[in-house]
């Protein structure tokens, strides 16, 4: 069976970052954003940088609970501490009462929690709980939402991982892209594009009262919205019992039936031109001079055209004019027929939104 290296993610997730640089009006509207919200002109150095910048907007009361939530986490890992048993939670705020007498607790320890937070590639960095009642950083995540939903789309396949290149790039710059692509292939559990995998515990039941084998021990409000949001997608089942080896036979067996489902039964994504090698590596920086160089009139692309052909006669088309300069100037070699589909192509896929069909038209 083929192994999937990180070098292979790597590649595909700086594709897919790269078709969110080309939509249009990303790079002008995430710079008013950090303009209006304070932030660097290329965001911030590292995520230490950008935590001190947090915690210098919180008062101290905010700090304070920060600090104690910060020892506790560590106290209670370092300790082994059995939150449920009777007295815990007390013999952890003992502690920190130590500790405070003994002036050992200041804030590099919150500004290294925040940063990493920060640094989570599953967790966004607004959605901070400590940002909720803060003037500043609670209006972050409402203002980082607007941005995400503004640029992402259908075609920009997965709205997780958009959402976080959209979050990172716009605190931390290309550093933040790097960090979180580097951090995402390193996690096997998160590397893959449009796979993951839901094992409901507890919290996603109600009913719990009454027992695992009672009917009214259903999914909650909470968890059926979240699998609501893959109403497209193929859900595997995977019993207790069962073996890796023929869970991966059944999805060998069955993998055409599979795709059917998804793609042939569920044609919702078609209307975005979305299929299974949808990641693709493409020439971006090629199609967008085709695609400006189309822009231009066929006055404007003589004036641009240094070589010795003459293409002012009536009947010559601009497609030719730019098949030639492409050729003569930049050593690219692209028929003129082809010029028109590639530019047509590179201005559909840098489009903001696409208007969405009725699903009953599809």
């Amino acid at each position: 069976m083929k192994k999937f290296s990180a070098e292979y993610f790597e590649k595909k997730y700086r594709i897919l970052f790269n078709k969110l640089l080309l939509k249009k009006e990303f790079l002008d509207t995430v710079k008013e954003l950090r303009n209006k919200l304070g932030l660097p002109e290329k965001g911030f150095e590292n995520e230490v940088e950008l935590s001190r910048y947090f915690i210098g907007k919180m008062d101290e009361k905010t700090k304070n609970v920060l600090k104690f939530a910060t020892f506790a986490d560590d106290y209670y890992h370092k300790n082994a501490i059995d939150l449920d048993e009777k007295g815990s939670k007390e013999k952890i705020l003992i502690a920190y009462q130590e500790r405070i007498k003994n002036k050992k607790i200041d804030e590099t320890e919150i500004i290294f929690r925040i940063a990493e937070d920060i640094s989570d590639h599953n967790q966004m960095i607004t959605k901070d709980p400590f940002f909720k009642k803060n003037k500043y950083l609670s209006k972050l995540h409402p203002e980082t939402l607007k941005l995400i939903r503004k640029f992402w789309n259908f075609d920009l396949l997965d709205e997780h991982i958009m959402g976080h290149f959209v979050e990172k790039y716009l605190f931390l710059g290309d550093y933040g892209i790097n960090q979180y692509i580097k951090s995402k292939i390193a996690c096997p559990n998160c590397r893959y594009i449009g796979v993951n995998h839901f094992s409901p515990i507890r919290s996603n039941m109600k009913g719990g009262s009454e027992g695992a084998n009672s009917k009214d021990y259903i999914f909650n409000e909470h968890t059926v919205r979240l699998l609501s949001l893959y109403f497209n997608c193929v859900f595997l089942i995977i019993e207790p019992y069962a073996t890796k080896e023929e869970v991966l036979q059944y999805i060998e067996d069955n993998w055409n039936n599979l795709k059917e489902h998804i793609i042939e039964k569920n044609s919702f994504y078609k209307q975005f031109d979305v299929h299974p090698s949808k990641i693709k590596e493409s020439n971006f920086e090629r199609n967008q001079l085709i695609y400006e160089l189309y822009k231009l009139s066929k006055k404007e692309l003589l004036k641009k055209y240094k070589g010795e052909q003459d293409f002012s006669l009536l009947g010559i088309y601009k497609e030719t004019i730019i098949s030639a300069i492409l050729r003569e100037q930049y050593k690219i070699d692209i028929l003129p027929e082809a010029v028109k589909k590639s530019a047509t192509r590179f201005a559909k896929n840098t489009n903001t939104q696409k208007k969405m069909k009725d699903i009953r038209d599809i």
